[in-house]
């Protein structure tokens, strides 16, 4: 036998075996703009050998309970009371990296605001004292939402017993606004732009004012990817961070972010798609590793919804976070 034959006969072989399949990765997500939407349209996931398939949800408490049933694999969700107190009952689930943070420096400004309704924003409203009385919404309690909240009603020397709060998503805020049934609410840019372009709501405060650099949202691993397939996880974190490093440079140009844009309208449609190419996009920082005891990360969000008596047991949250995941994929481009 030839060299050449032999060669031949193997590459045969080869070619003959089937294709090994993509391995199906179930993400929950909240219809907003985010960067797992870019890395299913730029093919970062495909590229790892994983078929994602996104999981929408009405706000980030219900995806920590899902993620811990198995019901998904992922979740990309706010560090609020439904994750340390899953953790502390003992889920098998794992922080592995920061998704969103809200932070002076992020490339597209900021993206979370205390909004008023824009007639009380006219003179009634100048600043948190003026909120007193009034109907705040939040997308649930225990979210960082909530937390955002609580931290702007204290800078005017106001708590929570001051103002009624009530739990609305994203969207349905627009329509509360226009009906007056609420008068503030904490919102997230697309909805914060549109309510502005709509004439029913204005922005007062930014996130990142009262709270530079807190972790707006995790990326949260069940214990499929987290446990028993690290390979698996790491090849997500993988593809996250390619899509991070992507709009982070993208969102500094404008033919960037049109083409930023032209992908989030793909997954969450807006009737007038160029809001997406002026308005503040979450992202996560260069380095995906969670912040754990920064100023306003992890352990600092623990406390603050534990002194809200929203978490009974609060556990460590070291305990939780496995950064090597992100620490891993740090290097690639």
């Amino acid at each position: 036998m030839t060299r050449a034959w032999i060669a031949g006969m193997l590459l045969a072989l080869a070619l003959a075996q089937p294709a090994r399949a993509a391995d199906t990765v179930k993400i929950g997500v909240l219809k907003i703009p985010q960067t797992a939407f870019v890395a299913l349209d730029k093919g970062y996931f495909s590229a790892e050998g994983i078929d994602v398939q996104p999981v929408f949800f009405q706000s980030g408490a219900e995806l920590v309970p899902s993620l811990a049933t198995g019901q998904i694999d992922v979740a990309f969700a706010s560090a609020g009371a439904a994750l340390f107190n899953a953790i502390a009952q003992g889920s098998r689930i794992t922080v592995v990296g920061d998704h969103w943070v809200s932070a002076p420096s992020s490339p597209s400004g900021d993206s979370q605001f205390i909004v008023v309704r824009k007639d009380l924003a006219r003179g009634a409203v100048k600043s948190a004292r003026d909120v007193k009385g009034m109907t705040i919404a939040v997308t649930a309690r225990g979210q960082v939402t909530d937390l955002f909240v609580r931290l702007f009603l204290a800078s005017g020397g106001l708590s929570e017993s001051d103002v009624h709060i009530v739990t609305l998503s994203y969207p349905d805020m627009l329509a509360a606004f226009a009906n007056k049934a609420i008068d503030a609410a904490c919102a997230i840019d697309p909805y914060v732009t549109i309510a502005e372009s709509q004439g029913v709501a204005q922005r007062l405060v930014s996130e990142s004012s009262l709270l530079p650099g807190v972790v707006q949202a995790v990326t949260i691993y069940g214990d499929r990817l987290g446990k028993t397939d690290r390979q698996l996880g790491m090849r997500f974190m993988r593809a996250m961070t390619r899509a991070n490093i992507f709009v982070r440079q993208r969102l500094r140009t404008p033919a960037g972010r049109t083409e930023i844009a032209q992908i989030y309208q793909k997954y969450v449609p807006l009737t007038n798609a160029s809001i997406y190419e002026t308005i503040g996009l979450g992202t996560g920082p260069e380095n995906l590793a969670v912040d754990v005891n920064g100023k306003f990360g992890l352990r600092w969000e623990e406390d603050q919804f534990a002194q809200a008596g929203l978490i009974p047991k609060p556990p460590d949250i070291a305990t939780a976070v496995d950064n090597t995941f992100a620490d891993a994929a740090a290097h690639v481009r």
